[in-house]
């Protein structure tokens, strides 16, 4: 769904989004790998808007070493989001193992948050975030758990499109929403559908 130079940043939510970075999940023979190389992180947090340019350029000078690390972790992590907001779509229970394993995460990057007084005013932010290959992760690990203790969990959809099932967030007025996106993969649908009906 992603063109090289761009993520279809469709989910509505950093964490859906990273969940999103497999293409193809459920179609073994059009699997896509999004984040191929550290640099394609480095693109989605960027994009996504958790890293700005001058940070990204700082992380891609980090050691080969620290960056394959790091991808690892990031594809682990989208592989954790992606079960356990799957589930939440469904209306299935998580996964004990799955929220132990985001909790250790949580508890890692936490010490990375504070609190500043900025013109009279106190807000949270997070140290150097081009500090080490994995800082673009803390706000991800953290808005993933902000996202499960939302009421705005009830509305994680999965897109309709059996191969797809692309996670998003369904704010539409009747939260009646059924495709990641409508020009791929609901236009798709009706597509193969008119055919079927047809043929």
């Amino acid at each position: 769904m992603a063109p090289a130079s761009a993520f279809n940043l469709v989910g509505g939510h950093v964490a859906l989004d990273l969940a999103n970075t497999l293409d193809n999940r459920f179609d073994a023979a059009r699997t896509t790998e999004l984040l191929a190389a550290y640099g394609d992180f480095l693109r989605f947090a960027q994009q996504a808007g958790v890293i700005d340019a001058t940070q990204a350029a700082r992380l891609n000078g980090c050691p080969e070493r620290e960056k394959q690390a790091a991808l690892r972790v990031a594809r682990d992590l989208r592989e954790l989001l992606q079960r356990l907001f799957s589930a939440a779509a469904r209306g299935e229970r998580m996964n004990p193992e799955d929220l132990s394993l985001l909790n250790q995460s949580w508890q890692k990057i936490i010490r990375h948050r504070m609190l500043v007084e900025e013109r009279g005013t106190i807000r949270w932010t997070w140290t150097d975030l081009a500090s080490t290959a994995l800082a673009p992760l803390w706000p991800i690990v953290f808005a993933a758990a902000e996202l499960l203790v939302s009421p705005e969990l009830a509305h994680v959809r999965e897109c309709g499109a059996e191969t797809c099932r692309w996670l998003f967030l369904d704010l539409s007025k009747n939260h009646s929403r059924r495709w990641c996106d409508m020009k791929i993969c609901g236009n798709r649908t009706k597509a193969r559908r008119y055919y079927q009906a047809h043929s």
